[in-house]
């Protein structure tokens, strides 16, 4: 299990991945080394199934899973009616003997080792659907409450940073249609270190504690500058000073 360092940097890590400065793939691979896993993947859903990020996992595999199998399978069907932002040990959510007599069980978890996992899902800002599965083989002892608790604590910035990611994404198609010319509003220091902190996963309170102002001046700095930026939140303002510059993280 990771130290409280080695968790600091996987967290900042996930904002590294949503801003492009680091690969998911290479997150994923951190991820599942941290809990133990053998293999894993991450998948957004209104994404090809060929663009999903494998961890040793043979990309047949998940072709065949998503051509075949991804409709029926009972799992990952409760796994997408949990709230956004949840983890989940996939065992609790069907017992052990019914999921072993399923087609999916059999056509494409066991003849590749995947039994024991652990799921993490929520919702991109188009409300589409974005996945992570981490999976070790049957003979491998089951996920431990640390190591389930782990994800748990990496969730919400791995959350944070598939917003962002989104955001990125919007922002960068509006300034190729505004011109490449537009470099946005002028946000001011505070402005930029309120955002900075947002990015970072940080609340009002916390960036009041950070900056050594009151939580209310810190929300008129981040008010102004979602007026100046034409953001309708928070997200959407990292993400559009992000891609026009404003913001170094």
């Amino acid at each position: 299990m990771p130290d409280d360092r080695d968790l600091s940097n996987l967290i900042g890590q996930t904002y590294d991945a949503a801003t492009g400065d680091e690969d998911w793939a290479v997150l994923l691979e951190r991820l599942k080394r941290a809990v133990g896993g053998t293999a894993a993947i991450m998948r957004w859903n209104r994404r090809p199934a060929e663009t999903a990020i494998l961890s040793d996992m043979d990309p047949a595999v998940h072709r065949s899973y998503d051509a075949d199998y991804r409709s029926t399978d009972p799992i990952k069907s409760k796994v997408r009616d949990l709230p956004p932002g949840s983890v989940v040990d996939e065992g609790t959510l069907v017992p052990e003997g019914a999921l072993e007599r399923t087609e999916v069980y059999n056509g494409i978890y066991a003849p590749n080792d995947l039994h024991f996992c652990l799921s993490w899902y929520t919702m991109d800002p188009m409300a589409q659907g974005v996945g992570m599965a981490i999976y070790r083989p049957r003979r491998s002892p089951r996920y431990s409450d640390d190591e389930l608790r782990l994800l748990w604590a990496i969730a919400p910035h791995l959350d944070r940073a598939v917003q962002i990611e989104g955001r990125l994404a919007t922002a960068a198609a509006r300034r190729e249609i505004v011109g490449p010319s537009y470099t946005g509003p002028d946000l001011s220091r505070r402005e930029q270190d309120c955002l900075t902190w947002i990015a970072h996963g940080e609340s009002s309170k916390g960036i009041a504690r950070q900056l050594a102002l009151s939580a209310y001046t810190v929300n008129e700095y981040i008010a102004s500058a979602m007026r100046k930026l034409d953001a309708s939140s928070r997200t959407e303002a990292v993400a559009t000073a992000l891609t026009l510059g404003l913001l170094n993280l």
